[in-house]
């Protein structure tokens, strides 16, 4: 059997806005400090440069931080990573089974009901020979979600959305775990029932990558670190390297 890995060479992301007077938009200072990428403008068209020339190589049993400020592309990467996003330029490379911890991802609809989303999460992810209504049944009991599965997932809350995330992300075995700590998981008391799941989750899976601000949960989980600014890789080494270069930078 193969063991898991992540490889990036060289990859790009650039991302096309499509608004009116788009010309207009980039010569507004307040829009171009609003989102982390740089612009890139080809045939009368405004390019975010979401990722530029990013490289890297993970092996079975690495953890990663990925550290920079909102907007440095830590998100973006973990889709590019997912393969939500494919490259522009580049090539990405995945040996594994990969579960999110940020999205559903494609195919989920707001008007799908929680247990129809399990249930396609299944058919996507889970073993072909087992009932994905005992998969609904354990996430219905961790959620507790109850009653409320029944209903369409835009009359969630972010916090129920959160919690039936997180716990779908984690009902198969992946050799590959990606976390956005962005998604959050609910109240207080919810986000340590989870994290407990999240600790044999981490020792079934390979492989994890976390986007994170917090220094704590980065030390907990990764030895390695990447730190981004603008979508390019600014400090990559040891996790203590990175989270130096992110305080003090050159």
């Amino acid at each position: 059997m193969n063991e898991c890995s992540v490889a990036l060479r060289d990859v790009h992301l650039n991302i096309p806005v499509f608004a009116p007077n788009q010309q207009r938009l980039l010569r507004k200072p307040l829009f171009m400090s609003s989102v982390g990428g740089n612009f890139d403008t080809r045939n009368g068209k405004i390019y975010v440069e979401a990722l530029k020339g990013v490289s890297f190589k993970l092996k079975e049993g690495e953890h990663l931080g990925l550290i920079g400020h909102n907007g440095a592309g830590k998100s973006t990467l973990l889709k590019v990573i997912a393969g939500v996003y494919p490259p522009s330029r580049g090539e990405v490379t995945v040996q594994g089974s990969i579960g999110c911890l940020f999205e559903m991802g494609g195919g989920i609809a707001g008007e799908m009901t929680g247990y129809e989303c399990i249930k396609y999460q299944h058919l996507v992810h889970g073993n072909p020979n087992e009932d994905w209504r005992e998969v609904a049944e354990e996430v219905a009991a961790f959620t507790e979600l109850g009653s409320y599965l029944n209903l369409p997932l835009r009359t969630y809350s972010d916090g129920m959305r959160a919690r039936l995330i997180a716990a779908v992300a984690t009902a198969w075995n992946r050799d590959i775990l990606l976390i956005d700590e962005g998604i959050g998981a609910g109240d207080q008391a919810f986000q340590e029932k989870f994290a407990i799941r999240i600790e044999k989750f981490l020792k079934r899976a390979g492989l994890l990558v976390i986007a994170s601000h917090s220094v704590a949960l980065l030390k907990t989980h990764c030895s390695r670190g990447i730190l981004l600014s603008h979508g390019q890789v600014v400090t990559s080494g040891t996790l203590e390297e990175a989270l130096a270069a992110y305080v003090n930078p050159k």
